[in-house]
């Protein structure tokens, strides 16, 4: 089945882009408040236009810069250090050494400060695709990683493209060659915690997607401007004024569409490069998850008590010894809640009185119901989602994302559901619905289910390579990552 990443075009090849900041809202490249894109007609080249600002050039004109493969083909090529580079690169059949990963940014970096531009993402985003399409066994992470958000807390711009502007930008201040100033705070509207300012272009983008994406192509003009508005957008979900999806939703309508995943995993694309780079062909993902799940398997089943997991280790015995590689992810997609068993209580936050319970405590099958269920058809599973809101309702509590499988049994199934505030989006692959549903969980800033919260944090540190400093440890993950760093 084609990967539904597939869908979203390569930024390299498709985002053209302008950045214009203003002279309020200017700052120096760890401050990455000001992102601007705007998708042009020629798709080959992205045009970058900035303003010199008096502490480059005394004269106040805009100097454009044409990023392309060609443009920086032809600084590689017209300089000793360009040509060196590609001589290291013939010596280790295509890889560059850390000599001459260096060598490469202090040229473009240099070239960036010559030409009198500010460092900025959106440079440092496109050059590092262009250096991984001269390089292609280069690594982007290597020359550049995007801030992001990560619950309250933010990590900056990395990566040795950042790093070297920072390193020439802070001795040529030191020498007095540039006379910007960090701390010259009347002149530099630096963005606070509770207050971010965009430009123009992004706000009018963001107004555009909320009342005329839905009604527009979903093409590459769509994805363009979608992740023109990542920085807004990422303010939205993560910013002090924690929104519930709800909210979200509303101020971002094109999630709703029935593509709007994809909209997701391009967030979570840009958030989490390294991860990305981990499954960029969607067959190693399958395979690590085939393996994953395999060794969880044989780890944990001696732990399964349950009546209904225990046949379900049965039929998955029986499904591998026929072969039948889908079959057997649905049936360990259904067995991992009981694998990796959650044990919690809920505390009693709603408002209506007549309920007395303070507590409430899932038991088993509710808690693997909050990671996946099965319906027969369409109707049940309406009748499902009703009686899931009656119940947390009465308790206070939030139906996190969640996965649904519809067919007569687990050997029919049909479609794959992923269940978002009151969203659903349709999969013909069960693999590729929990893949979505666990970016969903990042991008949108959705906390796991309570339920089911160990299942979805085994998910993140074995499978994803993901770790936060919200993630808690409890027994049964250290159990399950001891043995598995143990085998």
């Amino acid at each position: 089945m084609e990967n539904y990443m597939q869908f979203v075009p390569s930024l390299s090849s498709t985002l053209n882009a302008v950045l214009v900041p203003t002279d309020s809202n200017t700052s120096e490249i760890d401050e990455f408040s000001n992102k601007t894109y705007s998708t042009l007609t020629n798709p080959s080249t992205s045009t970058i236009a900035l303003p010199s600002s008096t502490s480059y050039s005394h004269t106040k004109e805009r100097r454009t810069i044409e990023w392309s493969t060609e443009t920086l083909l032809d600084l590689l090529h017209t300089t000793n250090d360009g040509r060196c580079i590609f001589a290291d690169a013939r010596l280790n059949n295509g890889n560059l050494s850390d000599e001459a990963q260096n060598s490469l940014t202090k040229l473009i970096i240099n070239h960036l400060f010559q030409e009198q531009n500010r460092g900025s993402d959106i440079y440092f985003h496109k050059i590092a695709d262009l250096i991984v399409e001269i390089f292609p066994k280069e690594i982007k992470s290597i020359y550049f990683i995007p801030a992001r958000h990560e619950g309250t807390s933010q990590t900056h711009s990395k990566g040795k493209l950042v790093e070297r502007w920072k390193n020439v930008a802070r001795k040529l201040r030191s020498l007095g060659a540039i006379d910007y100033e960090r701390g010259k705070k009347e002149n530099i509207n630096i963005p606070t915690s509770s207050h971010q300012s965009f430009s123009e272009e992004v706000e009018c983008t963001k107004l555009w997607l909320k009342n005329d994406g839905l009604s527009a192509p979903f093409d590459d003009i769509l994805i363009n401007k979608w992740i023109l508005t990542y920085e807004i957008r990422k303010a939205d979900v993560f910013g002090p004024c924690s929104r519930n999806l709800s909210s979200v939703f509303e101020l971002w309508p094109l999630i709703c569409s029935p593509k709007g995943y994809l909209l997701v995993a391009e967030d979570f694309k840009i958030g989490y490069p390294d991860t990305i780079q981990l499954f960029e062909d969607w067959n190693v993902f399958i395979k690590t998850w085939s393996d994953f799940t395999k060794l969880l398997v044989t780890l944990r089943r001696g732990s399964i008590k349950d009546k209904h997991a225990r046949s379900l280790l049965m039929q998955l015995d029986a499904s591998d010894v026929n072969g039948n590689f889908m079959i057997s992810e649905i049936i360990k997609l259904l067995l991992l809640p009981y694998l990796i068993p959650t044990k919690t209580q809920i505390k009693n936050s709603s408002a209506n009185t007549s309920n007395k319970t303070k507590f409430w405590k899932p038991s088993l099958e509710e808690s693997a119901a909050a990671f996946i269920c099965h319906v027969t058809n369409l109707i049940e599973l309406n009748e499902e989602i009703l009686k899931r809101r009656k119940k947390y309702s009465q308790f206070g509590a939030t139906i996190q994302p969640y996965l649904i499988l519809v067919g007569n049994d687990i050997y029919s199934i049909n479609t794959c559901y992923v269940r978002v505030n009151e969203q659903l989006w349709a999969f013909e692959c069960p693999l590729k619905a929990l893949d979505a549903c666990f970016k969903i969980y990042f991008a949108l800033n959705c906390a796991y289910s309570k339920e089911c919260y160990e299942t979805w944090m085994i998910i993140q540190l074995l499978v994803y390579k993901i770790k936060t400093p919200f993630d808690k440890p409890t027994a049964i993950i250290n159990t399950i990552l001891n043995k598995f760093s143990n085998v």
